[in-house]
């Protein structure tokens, strides 16, 4: 028999005890902004469980969103967040347990220690039955709180059915089937295999395969050989000494060199030759908004936050390069950076408390940008700060030629009016100010209604659907968020009689964004290269009104 417990994964369940010490209900209203943070802290394993929709748990750095039945075991010491700007309550159940060894098991390792950080279960998955999820949310959440012998009892069978059912989601068939048929990919992802054959492997159809490899995996097959090709190709533009951009084309499966150069551009951003030249550079992004100041100077951060509520742009792009996530807890971020040591480290000044940021700079060279300073005076500092200013100037010269076409081809279709922008979610109707919308107003020339100037709002601001009409709007541009409350919410605002007799309603001059991360989040996408994407989205948002 084998001694390591990684070897016995994942039978190594079955072979260990298991104690239930402590549950915890967690039941929070949404946060009204990424300004309030909520630490949960693991001094034991922990298995944590969610009993509704919305909000995210990030741990270690890793971001994961919250639903029903959604089950994480996470190890001590786990820096563990919970985010909720969804609009719906958190109802979270945290198990707190000790898993250790029969004492007539020589096979299993002896180090406590490495036992309690090496365990054989997922750290996360999706329960196939909400019904059973809530079941046992029920049964644990109450019968903790008795402290009767029976009903503690009861508990610790129900952690125990909890881990059995985090273990029967890996095992399900389907999913090894799917397994197997990805496995089959990554090893072949440089020749020619195609769909039909992984359908083969899986033991399905091409369609309902296609489908489920979708649905799992977040991308499609072909997509997804993409990602295994240009992973290779960074990985090997890393290397010093490396091979040749044609060598590498050939090596991951391309014939055409520049066909290669063009997807890798069209998926990073960057060419190939300027990736390798700029990402020797080890830079650290401290906030979310710093990676998109980066991204525009073709910089792609070494260490930066990945775990953005409002998207999952940055993860599915740029996971390979960022190897060392940061998180909202000072502490736990200046680990990282002390064991990462980046080269230089890129940050906002409002953000951080002084004693903080001393803290940094003895880390690295520390640029700490003022927020109040507008987008463009960020790339400046950001490129002069990298020794790249002549770069940056050359980012804003090509952004404001694409600003001045836009905004004729504007100007022709919708001409200059006042135009409201409002983003309608889980948490109501909210207003963007001047300083949110600063591309639609400051670039591309469109009016701020005089209501919106003297609501003095720089960002957003919740308002009551009463209000639109004084804000005297000519033109109203709507986001409708990717909570799960929005379609609840839009129905709401469109159906009443404050919206239907808005002038712009009745003149048919409503427009919709199309899936915009900009205003999910403007204050974190309020930044150079996530405004270049958004301008080029500008002129589809008003090609038609509805």
């Amino acid at each position: 028999m084998r001694n390591e417990i990684s070897d016995l994964q994942p039978e190594a369940a079955g072979l260990l005890c298991y104690r239930l010490l402590d549950v915890v209900a967690i039941r929070e209203k949404p946060q009204s902004g990424p300004a309030e943070r909520r630490f949960i802290e693991t001094k034991s394993a922990a298995l944590l469980l969610s009993n509704a929709h919305g909000g995210r748990l990030v741990i270690d750095g890793r971001s994961h969103p919250l639903r029903p039945g959604a089950l994480f075991v996470c190890l001590p010491g786990s820096l563990v967040e919970l985010t909720n700007y969804s609009g719906f309550s958190t109802e979270l159940l945290m198990l707190e347990f000790y898993a250790f060894m029969p004492p007539d098991l020589d096979a299993m390792p002896r180090d406590e220690k490495t036992l309690q950080s090496r365990l054989p279960f997922p750290t996360d998955v999706q329960l196939s039955s909400a019904a059973d999820a809530g079941r046992l949310f029920g049964l644990i959440s109450a019968g903790w709180k008795t402290g009767l012998p029976s009903d503690r009892l009861r508990c610790e069978a129900a952690l125990l059915e909890l881990l059995s059912l985090a273990l029967s989601c890996r095992e399900q068939q389907t999913d090894r089937a799917l397994e197997a048929a990805r496995s089959e990919l990554e090893h072949r992802y440089t020749g020619d295999i195609t769909i039909d054959t992984l359908a083969a492997v899986a033991g399905l159809s091409r369609f309902h395969f296609m489908r489920l490899f979708k649905e799992k995996y977040g991308k499609g097959v072909v997509e997804y050989r993409t990602e295994l090709r240009l992973r290779d190709a960074k990985r090997l533009l890393n290397e010093r000494n490396g091979p040749s951009l044609g060598e590498i084309a050939e090596r991951i499966g391309y014939t055409s060199e520049s066909y290669f150069s063009s997807l890798f551009k069209k998926q990073t951003g960057i060419a190939p030759a300027v990736y390798q030249r700029n990402q020797k550079l080890r830079v650290a992004a401290y906030s979310w908004v710093n990676i998109g100041q980066l991204l525009a100077l073709r910089t792609i951060p070494y260490s930066a936050p990945t775990d953005q509520y409002w998207t999952d742009y940055y993860r599915n792009r740029y996971a390979f390069e960022v190897k060392a996530p940061l998180s909202h807890q000072y502490d736990f971020n200046r680990n990282v950076l002390e064991h990462s040591r980046p080269d230089k480290i890129v940050g906002i000044a409002s953000f951080i408390p002084q004693e903080e940021q001393d803290k940094l700079k003895e880390i690295a060279p520390t640029l700490l940008l003022d927020w109040e300073e507008n987008w463009r005076t960020h790339i400046r500092r950001v490129a002069a700060f990298l020794d790249r200013a002549a770069e940056g100037e050359q980012w804003l010269a090509r952004y404001d030629r694409n600003v001045a076409a836009t905004r004729d081809r504007l100007t022709k279709s919708v001409g200059r009016d006042n135009l409201l922008v409002l983003v309608v979610g889980g948490r109501g109707v909210e207003i963007c100010g001047r300083r949110a919308a600063t591309q639609l107003y400051d670039d591309i020339g469109f009016g701020e209604p005089e209501g919106l100037s003297e609501q003095g709002v720089l960002w957003s601001k919740s308002v009551d659907p009463d209000l639109l009409a004084r804000l005297g709007a000519d033109r109203i541009l709507v986001h409708k968020s990717r909570d799960p409350g929005a379609d609840e919410a839009w129905e709401r605002l469109s159906r009443s009689e404050a919206w239907l007799s808005l002038p712009a309603v009745m003149a048919g001059k409503i427009h919709w964004t199309s899936n915009s991360d900009y205003f999910e989040a403007p204050l974190n996408e309020y930044a150079a290269e996530p405004l270049g994407r958004m301008l080029a989205e500008l002129p589809g948002w008003f090609g038609s009104n509805v």
